[in-house]
């Protein structure tokens, strides 16, 4: 069920043109106290959204003393790698996380096996060039005490949980919370299941509204908090009832992205050609390949995606394998494909990352959203999610006013429009080779745009494809003259 129609359309809510506002009763100035003494039933901070950023935020607010809870929309953490690379600054945040850093180091594939790019007409052909990504102050611990790690999102997920578990956070499935709507949310909780539908601020409190299935049918909870932190991803429901746009450019790029395993594909670019990025070009498909993991065969491959000529539900695990193989120059003995996920390339940025007095923020991915090129997005939530807890901390013991937690924006927006311009330059940079090969992936999406608004949207819809397929074979077919 979509997030609008799970929605109560009371007054607390008024929807314009498709955004839901929160309602706030009073506009006088809150005090913070007021809502962390002598009722228990208020958690001091509320986190929605269990992914790195979230994580990280409640491990760094419990270790300073501060009572806190996480609401997690999915019921399952996924498998999907997702991020992969951690930076120097990020490193350093997870040395003070009882030995997180070193957890990583000791588990991540040796620097060796992914310090490179590397381009080529196919991963058993012709190899076009590759490009040393690492530079010396990545490993000296010169400029920074921690070196950089290739982990993939998921396995750092793992790590966090654990050190959760290990201070005492619980973790409850909907079905495990046997589906009441009136158990009170106590602190040092993971619940599971559970999307954030409403927000309602008044005076005393932020009223917190969660749908979950409880295996019969859907029910909702309602939370009540001090301060709510949005860090539930690029389509954040907490920014989107805040009524909080964002601003950049939208759909860079669409993409279709498959995770499969393989230890034989693994095995032999570990002994051939190792790297971490594989940009592969060749008549029959173009992708970009992630090496998650050689030694254990894993890896996600992105490619273009262009619809509504074509069809996410066409990507099944058939032609994923079929694409796969002409990627890599022959068939694989071994494959198996866990995941196929469509995703949407943006470069936005928040307007705002704090609204209603400074009781709602945003972290992570739900403040900004950028191109993967150059590794920025949970590294930038990470941090931020650093910025933020000490700041939080003493603002809940009363040691600071609130007035702090607007440094939060003042210091972390710059960051993300920073990282946001670098982000699309670094897109924009890797892009230019196939550019070079007669590829230009703008041309790519400015026929597609034609198709779609242009003479080509008259046609049908089965001719719309059949034109956009020829004109792209053709393209790749200029290839064979270069190799």
């Amino acid at each position: 069920m979509g997030l609008l129609g799970l929605v109560r359309r009371s007054s607390r809510f008024c929807v314009n043109e498709n955004r839901a506002f929160v309602h706030t009763r009073s506009g006088a100035p809150c005090s913070y106290s007021k809502f962390f003494v002598g009722d228990d039933s208020i958690l001091p901070v509320l986190i929605v959204g269990a992914g790195p950023v979230g994580l990280v935020l409640a491990l760094l607010l419990t270790k300073l003393g501060i009572k806190c809870t996480i609401v997690e929309k999915n019921k399952t953490f996924s498998r999907h790698p997702q991020a992969h690379f951690i930076n120097n600054r990020s490193m350093e945040v997870f040395r003070k996380l009882d030995g997180l850093a070193e957890d990583i180091q000791r588990f991540q594939p040796p620097v060796d096996m992914w310090r490179k790019f590397i381009y080529c007409t196919s991963l058993s052909g012709s190899v076009l060039g590759s490009v040393d990504h690492m530079q010396p102050q990545d490993f000296e611990q010169v400029v920074s005490p921690t070196s950089v790690a290739h982990f993939s999102q998921y396995k750092l997920s793992r790590l966090l949980l654990k050190k959760l578990e290990n201070i005492n956070f619980h973790f409850h499935s909907c079905e495990a919370l046997g589906g009441s709507d009136q158990r009170p949310v106590r602190e040092k909780e993971i619940l599971m299941g559970h999307e954030c539908t409403s927000i309602d601020t008044t005076d005393h409190c932020i009223n917190v509204t969660a749908s979950f299935f409880n295996g019969k049918q859907y029910k909702e909870r309602t939370m009540q908090c001090g301060i709510l932190v949005g860090a539930d991803g690029a389509a954040s429901s907490v920014r989107k009832l805040a009524g909080i746009d964002l601003i950049g450019e939208k759909e860079l790029q669409k993409l279709v992205s498959i995770h499969f395993l393989s230890r034989g594909l693994g095995l032999f670019l570990l002994n051939e050609r190792p790297g971490m990025l594989f940009f592969i070009f060749n008549t029959q498909a173009i992708g970009v390949l992630v090496a998650h993991d050689l030694k254990e065969g894993e890896f996600v491959l992105q490619i273009p995606f262009y619809p509504p000529q074509q069809k996410f539900e066409d990507f099944t695990t058939e032609i994923c394998e079929r694409l796969i193989f002409k990627l890599v120059g022959q068939e694989l003995a071994d494959i198996e494909v866990m995941d196929i996920k469509p995703w949407v390339m943006n470069a936005e940025v928040a307007e705002k990352f704090i609204a209603s007095s400074s009781r709602i923020i945003l972290a992570g991915d739900a403040a900004h959203r950028f191109p993967p090129a150059g590794g920025f997005g949970m590294n930038t939530g990470i941090q931020d999610a650093h910025n933020l807890a000490w700041k939080l901390a003493l603002v809940v013991q009363g040691v600071a006013s609130d007035s702090i937690l607007q440094t939060y924006e003042m210091e972390r927006r710059p960051i993300a429009l920073s990282n946001t311009a670098l982000s699309v330059q670094n897109f924009r940079a890797a892009m230019a080779v196939p550019a070079a090969l007669g590829l230009d992936p703008t041309v790519a999406n400015s026929v597609h745009h034609v198709i779609n608004v242009g003479f080509g949207s008259i046609l049908p819809a089965e001719l719309q494809r059949s034109v956009l397929d020829g004109i792209f074979t053709l393209g790749r077919a200029q290839l064979s003259d270069l190799f």
